[in-house]
């Protein structure tokens, strides 16, 4: 828990730059003090992901949602990120519950391995529950599914001016061929 207070009192102290994430899919497991569970992230829009968390702890389940702006510290492999979404769930002897949550975190993608690592702290609102605030704090561990969706767009775009390079220099050798055909025709006929 103080290593989470350390990191966030020295974001103001580190260069941002305007960047996204580095990556477009990614699933893992989160465990914090009295809860664990399974996450998945998914880039939305540049610098934007929703985040999906089922969570079980002792005594409940619950399922948040949460979009997360992400702000780059360092590079792309560095994030700062907040969010903002809701949470459902069941609590033993009390039944269903739901709120709002937040969340404030930074995130780290391992360099040449497809890992992600995050600490954060995610507020919550409880609008129908035993404890109506709590403010847990969690590590993650995220395996990236898919790279930065960016990135195939500008593989997908490169090959197909690939192609239509290589359609045109077709069609130019066709034009070449024609025009020989053509010539050699006439001479042949202008030697007769």
């Amino acid at each position: 828990m103080r290593a989470i207070l350390f990191l966030f009192f020295l974001i103001p102290f580190l260069p941002f730059t305007a960047s996204s994430q580095k990556y477009g899919t990614a699933a893992g497991i989160r465990f914090g003090e009295k809860q664990f569970g399974i996450s998945l992230r998914q880039q939305i829009i540049k610098q934007t992901t929703a985040e999906l968390m089922v969570e079980f702890g002792a005594d409940e389940v619950q399922a948040t949602l949460l979009p997360k702006y992400h702000i780059n510290i360092i590079g792309k492999g560095l994030n700062l990120y907040l969010g903002v979404g809701a949470h459902v769930g069941n609590l033993k002897d009390f039944g269903m519950t739901y709120g709002v949550d937040m969340m404030a975190g930074l995130e780290l993608k391992l360099p040449a391995i497809p890992i992600t690592i995050s600490a954060d702290f995610k507020p919550a609102y409880h609008f129908q529950h035993e404890d109506w605030f709590a403010l847990p704090g969690a590590f993650s561990i995220h395996y990236v599914i898919s790279k930065d969706t960016r990135e195939k767009r500008k593989k997908v775009r490169a090959k197909k001016k690939r192609r239509k390079e290589r359609r045109k220099l077709r069609e130019e050798r066709r034009e070449k061929r024609q025009e020989w055909f053509d010539k050699t025709l006439n001479q042949k006929e202008d030697n007769k």
